[in-house]
């Protein structure tokens, strides 16, 4: 589970090299490539890892109890770390959003770094605290935690 989670947390970072995309230099549109390439690979072997331990879990018979449950992408605050999970999912979806309609209106302030920055780390924060969401309050995290407690 933890090493869903790194990986999961290192495709999110990998999407910050976007912000290179609108420079004109041929080094920084290599690195926004390399950045969206190791995206892609990271949220790979992310989704390997967690199926991975999701297989584990459904081989362990004895813990039926927690294996019963609403899938977590549709479960809110069931726990701590899913609390800030959904608190970081709000809120950089609303700066998210409000970045997407200024940048609308305003066509011109694309040009600006620190608002492209401000873009590209609010959707990162939103991609991977969705993610965090679905599996925090999901019944494989519920099975994690029961294996922790022992």
């Amino acid at each position: 589970m933890k090493r869903t989670i790194i990986f999961l947390l290192i495709s999110s970072v990998a999407l910050l090299c976007a912000v290179f995309d609108n420079v004109d230099n041929g080094v920084a549109k290599s690195i926004s490539f390399i950045g969206g390439m190791l995206f892609f690979l990271f949220l790979l072997l992310g989704y390997l890892m967690f199926y991975r331990f999701s297989q584990f879990r459904k081989q362990n018979t004895d813990r039926d109890k927690v294996n019963k449950g609403k899938p977590g992408i549709i479960v809110f605050f069931s726990n701590p770390q899913a609390k800030k999970a959904d608190f970081a999912m709000i809120t950089s979806f609303i700066i998210s959003l409000v970045t997407l309609i200024i940048g609308q209106v305003n066509g011109d302030i694309h040009a600006i770094f620190l608002f492209n920055l401000i873009s590209v780390l609010s959707s990162a924060v939103f991609i991977f605290a969705i993610q965090m969401h679905a599996i925090l309050n999901g019944v494989n995290y519920r099975y994690y935690l029961s294996l922790k407690r022992e």
